[in-house]
C-alpha cells in the first residue's frame, strides 16, 4: 500500500451561502477508484482527498487487491477526521462502497460493536454531493447533453484543467494490468485519473454558484455541529447532526436525520415551556424532533422566543416580525429561513442537553 501526498495551490470558491452552512468546517474534496461497480464482490483500490485547508492531495493506493483493507483503513482513518466532504455522486456511489467495504472487513468501531453490527455509513462524515445539487438545484441540465462530470466541468470552462485522458472504465483495465506488472507508468496514469478527478472536483466547487444553495439544503440536509466543535472531525463528545428530512405537517415541524461520531440517547418532550418532542437513539445514530408551528390565513409560522432562540439574527428576513417566523407562506416556501431556524434550534438545544 502507498500513500502520496502533493501539494497543490487551489483558490477555493466561497459565498456567503455556503459560509452559512459550512463556514469553520474542515473540508476534504473525495474520489475513489474501484475495480468494479458492485461493492459486494469488487475491490476498493485507490482513495483521493484534497484536504482543502492545507492544499494537501492524499492518495491511498493499493498495489494488488490483498491490500485492500489495508488501504481502506488508511483512507478511513484520514477521512474520519474531517467534518464534511464533497463528492460528485458519491450518495449513491463513493460512500456507500467505503461503507460496504469497511462492513466486510469489520473496520471501524461504535461503542465496541463491531462493524458488522451496525451500519458503517454512520462513521462517514457528511457528504455534500454536488452531482444532486446541479441535478435537482440548478437549471444546467438545460443547457448540457448530460450531467457526468467532465461534462459539467466543460460548462464551467476547466476543460483545459485535465491532464489525465482516461475514463474509470480504462482506469479499471489498467489496473488489471498493473497488478500483474507493477509497472510505474500504468500506476502513474491510475494516479493522475484520480488526482485530476479530484482536483476538478475542487475546480467544480464554483459550480454552486449556479443552484439554489438554501433550497438544495432543504432537500439534500446539511450537518449541524455542537457550537465550537466545528473542525473536531467525528471524534468530539457531543454528536454532529445530519438534518436529512424537514417537512411541515399540520400544526408541526418534523426535523429528522442521523448522529454521527459518538451517538447519544435522549427522548424529550418539551423544551423548557415548548412542547417540542426529541428523540435520540444510538443503535441506529438517527435523531428526530417534532416542533409546535401555527397556522394562520395560510401561513405556516415558528415562535422564536419559545423556541429560545435570539430574535436579532432573523430580523433581516422580511418574513420575521415580533419574534416569529413565516417558514411557508401558502404555497411557498422559505427555504434560507427555514433551514437557519432548524441550525440555529439544533445547536442552541444540544447546547442544553
Amino acid at each position: 500500500m502507498k500513500h502520496i501526498t502533493k501539494h497543490f495551490d487551489e483558490n477555493i470558491y466561497t459565498s456567503n451561502a455556503l459560509d452559512f452552512y459550512f463556514k469553520g468546517m474542515k473540508i476534504g474534496v473525495l474520489d475513489i477508484e474501484t475495480t468494479g461497480l458492485d461493492p459486494s464482490r469488487n475491490k476498493f483500490i485507490l482513495g483521493g482527498l484534497f484536504d482543502i485547508q492545507s492544499g494537501t492531495m492524499h492518495q491511498f493506493f493499493a498495489e494488488s487487491r490483498s491490500e485492500e483493507k489495508q488501504t481502506l483503513e488508511k483512507f478511513y482513518e484520514l477521512i474520519s477526521d474531517f467534518d464534511m466532504v464533497i463528492t460528485y455522486n458519491g450518495k449513491h456511489f463513493d460512500m456507500p462502497f467505503i461503507a460496504r467495504r469497511m462492513k466486510t472487513h469489520g473496520i471501524g468501531a461504535y461503542n465496541g460493536l463491531a462493524a458488522s453490527t451496525f451500519d458503517t455509513a454512520a462513521l462517514l462524515p457528511y457528504n455534500l454531493d454536488l452531482y444532486l445539487v446541479v441535478n435537482g438545484h440548478s437549471p444546467i441540465k438545460k443547457f448540457v447533453p448530460n450531467l457526468k462530470q467532465k461534462t459539467v466541468e466543460n460548462y464551467m470552462g476547466l476543460w483545459q484543467s485535465r491532464d489525465d485522458e482516461i475514463s474509470g472504465a480504462e482506469s479499471v483495465e489498467l489496473y488489471n494490468k498493473y497488478e500483474k506488472s507493477g509497472d510505474p507508468e500504468l500506476e502513474s496514469k491510475i494516479l493522475l485519473h484520480n488526482s485530476d478527478d479530484v482536483l476538478q472536483l475542487t475546480r467544480l466547487i464554483k459550480v454552486l454558484s449556479k443552484c439554489d444553495i438554501h433550497k438544495a439544503m432543504y432537500h439534500l440536509g446539511f450537518p449541524v455541529f455542537p457550537k465550537g466543535n466545528e473542525g473536531k472531525g467525528s471524534g468530539q463528545n457531543l454528536p454532529a447532526l445530519v438534518v436529512e428530512k424537514i417537512k411541515t405537517e399540520k400544526n408541526s415541524l418534523f426535523i429528522s436525520g442521523r448522529q454521527i461520531g459518538h451517538g447519544i440517547d435522549y427522548m424529550g418532550f418539551s423544551y423548557g415551556d415548548w412542547p417540542a418532542e426529541s428523540r435520540f437513539d444510538s443503535r441506529n445514530m438517527s435523531f428526530s424532533m417534532q416542533l409546535p408551528v401555527l397556522r394562520e390565513s395560510g401561513l405556516c409560522i415558528i415562535d422564536l422566543d419559545a423556541a429560545g432562540l435570539d430574535r436579532e439574527s432573523f430580523e433581516k428576513y422580511p418574513s420575521s416580525s415580533s419574534g416569529f417566523l413565516v417558514l411557508e407562506d401558502h404555497n411557498d416556501r422559505n427555504f434560507m429561513e427555514t433551514n437557519h431556524f432548524v441550525k440555529a434550534f439544533i445547536e442552541v438545544f444540544m447546547a442544553d442537553i
